[in-house]
């Protein structure tokens, strides 16, 4: 798994974070798009209106809508590392969330709009921290000497979904935690490592990617763990970045086409819960 991985860090080193993200109102997708840097972009459901948001000159990546749809928060190498800034949806009034020498990075909103959890290395690994939605009091969340990475706030606010890897060696696993810090559960224990999770728009599922026999797979889970449903497996395609529909009859997701597309590249899918898949977009899409 661990040599799998390594092969992809082009792909993975910039972010684990959700690459492409329904809007609240389902009717358009934002995504980051590789061309000669990353930007952040929108797409309707059936590929029309393909358009860039604000065009920086440095890479801008890992977009979360607000929950009221006002605003799109990201990621950004604009500071020289990694810091949250967000726009609103045509690409204007951008506002710088973190500031620091450190890295702050995979921001989500909570479902009211209020705060925001991220992760941090400003204790020198990654930890996970919570700010009100205009980047103001910041709070610690977690504080081991595990890596803690790519915070999701479930649908009803109560539970937050993330990555804990036991140090740079280990393969990460997937566990909640209540906003407080209270009741952390581990809802995974596997040697593969799981990246790219997303709660299900009603928070009764978890998606996630792994690579099992060399083979990409998109599984979903229970909210409280257990068995795992295998929904798409592609050997010899590289997939990426599941994020629900708000009406969880569709996953948007990213995979490599080998036809109708630049070879090698990936282009932006969705597949449905009997695991049909339709491209949306083929502008070689994270």
């Amino acid at each position: 798994m661990r040599n799998i991985l390594m092969t992809l860090l082009p792909f993975l080193a910039c972010s684990f974070a959700c690459a492409q993200v329904w809007s609240p109102n389902g009717e358009k997708i934002a995504f980051f798009y590789i061309h000669s840097i990353e930007d952040i972009y929108t797409v309707n459901l059936d590929g029309s209106d393909f358009q860039i948001l604000e065009g920086h000159p440095e890479r801008d990546f890992a977009p979360r809508w607000s929950p009221d749809g006002k605003h799109i928060m990201f990621t950004t190498v604009r500071d020289g590392h990694h810091e949250i800034y967000r726009f609103n949806p045509q690409g204007k009034e951008v506002k710088r969330l973190t500031e620091g020498d450190y890295n702050s990075e995979d921001g989500d909103y909570s479902p009211d709009g209020r705060s925001i959890v991220f992760s941090s290395n400003r204790t020198g690994n990654n930890e996970l921290y919570i700010m009100n939605s205009e980047g103001k009091h910041t709070r610690r969340l977690t504080n081991t000497e595990a890596i803690e990475s790519t915070p999701r706030w479930s649908p009803d606010g109560s539970k937050i979904l993330f990555r804990r890897a036991v140090d740079e060696e280990s393969e990460p696993d997937l566990y909640t935690i209540n906003p407080d810090g209270t009741d952390l559960k581990q809802l995974t224990d596997t040697p593969k490592g799981e990246f790219h999770q997303s709660w299900s728009s009603d928070g009764q599922q978890i998606s996630y990617i792994t690579v099992v026999d060399g083979a990409f797979e998109m599984r979903i889970i229970p909210a409280e763990g257990g068995e795992s449903k295998v929904l798409v497996r592609k050997k010899g395609y590289q997939a990426f970045y599941p994020h629900w529909s708000p009406d969880n009859k569709y996953i948007a997701f990213t995979r490599d086409v080998m036809e109708g597309t630049q070879e090698g590249l990936p282009a932006l899918f969705i597949v449905d819960m009997k695991g049909n898949e339709r491209m949306v977009s083929d502008k070689n899409s994270f």
